[in-house]
């Protein structure tokens, strides 16, 4: 993204971050930003979420003189001995961010009533209120140390540096929240909501060993001398080159969904070869391998899916109490059908809802941070 239009844009965001309603020309602009730039949509939504705007720019590399200079010469047009001031609201925003950025050392806080930013007015779904999805960010912790907040400026990547003194890493994604890092054997991991991570900084010369709580997807590099090892609760799952989720919150059993290539378990009592397109439980204390049916499940945590393939209303609502981070209020029997759909994860809970509405017949109502199904 070009510097002018990481200004406009932390601009605008400041303005509804504010409370304040964009006006045609504002809105036709954030528009533009948002078809040129596709990573503006998830700034954007942790700015009104978090309310805090961080400048785009480096003020240290700024020239003042040079960029007041160019702000003139844009601004003032002199014809005759009269000078004619041409509007160009961009400029104005940019300048206007350059100013405020450098009086407040980049950054800006808004508060905005007493309820949590990402709950937020409906105007599509009849709501008394809407959620919005959650944000792409963790907490990163060197040896039980809290070291800094991971966003979208370092999704995808590595958190830390390969330490040969092997400290020991965490990435942890809280509530209505979720992540993905790069560790340093090439080998990616995206984390659901309420998960965490733990590994060495630097992977020993016989294996690449991590330990998971929660649910994750791992896309394995290869490396046939350094088998990949994921530790759950009571599993340990083994894999030279694949693709594999892992599904292991306190209430549920570990499970393991294999999309690619094959994987060795291992419990205290049991051990099984896992193939492509097969799913493994612990069912009363035993590993239990069968054909899978949740192959777009596991593969819905990189994708940014939810998919309700053959999952009953009771899991879906948990999925989302993750993810919108709303507190459930059940105020009628739940019955055990399983039900088949999809949407993307990107999208509000009214439209959730609304889907939901379709699908299982129950009503959905959203009041503050509760979810109400009557």
């Amino acid at each position: 993204m070009i510097e002018n239009d990481k200004i406009v844009l932390a601009e605008l965001a400041s303005l509804l971050a504010s409370g304040q309603v964009l006006n045609d020309e504002q809105e036709h602009v954030l528009s533009g930003l948002l078809v040129k730039y596709p990573e503006a949509h998830a700034y954007l939504q942790h700015v009104i979420e978090s309310g805090t705007i961080e400048t785009p720019i480096n003020t240290l590399k700024l020239e003042i003189d040079k960029e007041w200079t160019d702000f003139q010469s844009r601004a003032t047009v002199v014809t005759d001995n009269v000078p004619v001031v041409k509007y160009n609201w961009r400029r104005w925003s940019a300048v206007a961010a350059l100013l405020v950025a450098l009086s407040v050392v980049g950054i800006l806080w808004f508060t905005k009533d007493d309820k949590p930013a990402y709950i937020v007015e409906d105007m599509v779904y009849g709501q008394k209120n809407d959620v919005l999805p959650t944000n792409e960010q963790a907490r990163f912790e060197v040896d039980d140390k809290f070291v800094k907040q991971l966003g979208m400026e370092d999704l995808g990547k590595s958190p830390g540096t390969t330490d040969t003194n092997n400290r020991r890493y965490r990435v942890i994604t809280p509530i209505r929240s979720s992540y993905s890092i790069k560790l340093s054997d090439g080998s990616k991991v995206w984390l659901s909501p309420e998960s965490k991570v733990e590994y060495l900084s630097a992977f020993s010369a016989s294996e690449r060993r991590v330990k998971l709580q929660g649910e994750a997807f791992f896309e394995v590099a290869k490396d046939p001398a350094k088998p990949f090892i994921v530790e759950v609760d009571g599993l340990e799952i083994k894999a030279l080159g694949t693709a594999f989720s892992v599904r292991n919150y306190t209430e549920d059993a570990p499970q393991v969904v294999l999309t690619e290539g094959r994987l060795q378990l291992n419990t205290q009592t049991a051990e099984t070869v896992l193939e492509a397109g097969y799913q493994a439980d612990i069912v009363n204390g035993r590993l239990r391998a069968e054909e899978s049916m949740l192959l777009e499940d596991a593969l819905a945590i990189k994708d940014g899916f939810f998919n309700f393939n053959n999952k009953d209303i009771k899991t879906i609502l948990g999925e989302i109490n993750r993810w919108y981070g709303v507190k459930l209020q059940v105020d009628r029997p739940l019955d055990t059908k399983k039900y088949t759909g999809s949407i993307e994860r990107n999208v509000t809970l009214g439209k959730v809802c609304s889907v939901l509405k379709d699908l299982t017949g129950y009503q959905y109502l959203i009041e503050e941070d509760r979810l109400i199904v009557k």
